[in-house]
């Protein structure tokens, strides 16, 4: 049963020992450490997925971070809980496999700061969501935390998909004050997604799920599994957040779709030039992620057309006279990543990559209008491209 809680075992570590099951890892307690959000609507398998983290032989330190579960006897009787100041975090238990675990009874961060005491006896962070929680919002509070930002590195969302459900689940009404369900913004916001329970769905089912997801979000890797079975290293350090994804689905230029579920939600890929000055593509940015507006463009006051709402923007680009956000020092020449959630964003640099069909700059997001996002790009870049 997906709904299943894992039997708890509460001992010590063991010391390591050599061997498959127990590789050496750090435990350096300085060292920032990767964190990955798991999310997925009800009944998506990842009480399976988390049930294995706990219990298998994998030979990671995974720190588990789960939130309260509807039926959670078998939780409550393992832990002592704990409160401070109204936010209640179970206590830590130190699992037989080299895992930690707790559960976390409040939306905030107390858990995250409560595991970091314990920092050096793990490598990874995975932090499960409930069914019904929104993943970009979870992203930013990680980033706005400028205590953890400097012990914890966003790795990236991962989000199972219920592949005999999932047609339902996407149509299903928005909460009232939002404009998404929360299916279809686990999807927008995944870097990978794990298309679960493949044996209750047909192959023309699941390739129709396939398409619908890359015409919401085509920057997201797609997996099939049966029972969560999927490898660790899928989920855990996968570095979306620290980098661009070299999937290639499609050109850059036609990254886009119209006919899922709801057309006003989807992805627009645009080519990058080898060279452009930052200064200019950060003013379009916060322009974009800022004021909700397409750059170039008046912001929507009719009611009849509705406020465009970027979910993620990722970019890859060649920038001249680039500056760190926040930063001071600048770099004539630098290949930047952007990512974006929402209305925060950051850019950073990296290893410059030899292939420049890889550049370009990726928005998902709702009431996008693709035409005009697409025009105020080609403008921006006619003004801001830079001979090589």
């Amino acid at each position: 049963m997906d709904d299943d809680i894992p039997e708890l075992i509460e001992e010590p570590i063991a010391p390591a020992t050599p061997g498959p099951a127990s590789p050496t890892v750090s435990s350096d307690p300085n060292k920032i450490v990767p964190a990955t959000i798991l999310t997925g609507y009800l009944g998506s398998g990842k009480t399976t997925l988390l049930n294995y983290i706990l219990q298998a032989e994998h030979g990671k330190r995974i720190a588990v971070i789960m939130n309260e579960f509807g039926d959670s006897q078998g939780i409550d009787q393992a832990f002592t809980t704990v409160s401070d100041e109204g936010a209640m975090v179970d206590e830590w238990l130190d699992l037989k496999n080299g895992c930690l675990c707790c559960t976390v009874k409040d939306k905030g961060l107390k858990a995250i700061e409560s595991l970091m005491e314990r920092k050096g006896k793990f490598d990874y962070i995975l932090l499960e969501t409930t069914g019904l929680a929104d993943p970009g919002r979870i992203a930013t509070m990680l980033w706005a935390n400028e205590d953890l930002g400097s012990d914890i590195r966003l790795d990236g969302i991962v989000t199972l998909v219920d592949a005999k459900n999932f047609a339902k689940e996407l149509a299903e009404p928005a909460p009232d004050g939002e404009t998404m369900n929360e299916c279809q913004k686990q999807v927008a916001f995944a870097d990978r997604i794990i298309l679960n329970k493949t044996d209750l769905a047909d192959d023309t089912a699941l390739a129709q799920i396939e398409q619908t997801i890359g015409e919401i979000n085509s920057e997201a890797d797609v997996r099939r599994s049966q029972y969560a079975d999927v490898p660790l290293d899928y989920v855990l350090n996968i570095n979306a957040y620290s980098s661009v994804n070299n999937k290639r689905s499609g050109d850059a230029e036609h990254g886009h779709g119209h006919h899922h579920v709801d057309s006003r939600i989807g992805t627009v890929a645009m080519a990058a030039p080898p060279l452009v000055q930052w200064e200019a593509v950060d003013e379009w940015i916060q322009e974009l992620l800022w004021d909700a507006r397409i750059p170039g463009t008046a912001a929507s006051t009719a009611e009849s057309t509705p406020a465009i709402e970027v979910l993620r923007l990722k970019a890859l680009l060649g920038a001249k006279d680039y500056v760190p956000v926040g930063g001071e020092t600048q770099l004539e020449r630098a290949t930047v990543v952007v990512q974006g959630v929402r209305e925060m964003y950051d850019s950073f640099s990296v290893s410059a990559h030899s292939d420049d069909g890889l550049l370009k700059l990726v928005v998902i997001g709702r009431n996008i209008d693709e035409d005009k996002l697409r025009s105020s790009w080609a403008q921006l870049l006619s003004k801001a491209t830079v001979p090589v």
